[in-house]
């Protein structure tokens, strides 16, 4: 038997939100049914202990996460399994990945469109990349309008949710108006 769980299968994945509602209710409990209870067997000491352990767990995870990329990252970081994987459906397994670019398409948008220089920032570089704006992962199409081209530091902001989908689309389309007249 694999270690691996299927993707749709959704049993035991074990997600900060799961590890926050856990704590909240036995440490709750405890807290509530002996309350600075002096006889209090070591049972209780251990759970509460471990309650308040996740619960400072979440709480710290979810303010990096909001510190580094901000809120809407942070939101679905309280819903991503623990081993960095976000949690799938089965809607998701139906959903395609698209192949990747091809070389002629980036080549085509980093010099022709983006001029050598980024799309967002309008900085210079000689090592752009291309983005996919809806990610390939959800079908997102190796189309011009869903294909922003990015310096590094843009696009890991735009991979971590920093930059918005409609920001980028605005910034696709702002380049792609010129070219069409």
């Amino acid at each position: 038997m694999s270690g691996r769980r299927s993707q749709t299968d959704g049993e035991g994945e074990i997600t900060p939100i799961v590890i926050l509602i856990v704590s909240l209710v036995f440490g709750g409990y405890v807290v509530f049914e002996r309350p600075l209870d002096i006889g209090a067997t070591y049972i209780w000491v251990i759970i509460l202990s471990l309650s308040t352990a996740g619960l400072f767990y979440v709480v710290w995870g979810f303010n990096k996460a909001r510190r580094e990329s901000g809120m809407n990252t942070a939101v679905s970081w309280l819903f991503t399994e623990l081993n960095g994987e976000p949690q799938s459906s089965s809607a998701d397994s139906t959903i395609e990945k698209t192949p990747s670019t091809p070389e002629r398409l980036k080549n085509e948008l980093r010099l022709d469109r983006a001029d050598g220089r980024c799309e967002y920032c309008d900085e210079a570089m000689d090592f752009l990349e291309v983005h996919h704006i809806k990610p390939r992962s959800e079908g997102g199409p190796n189309t011009r309008n869903n294909l922003i081209v990015l310096c590094p530091n843009c696009h890991r902001k735009a991979d971590r949710g920093v930059y918005s989908r409609s920001e980028l689309k605005h910034k696709v389309k702002q380049q792609e108006a010129p070219q069409e007249v």
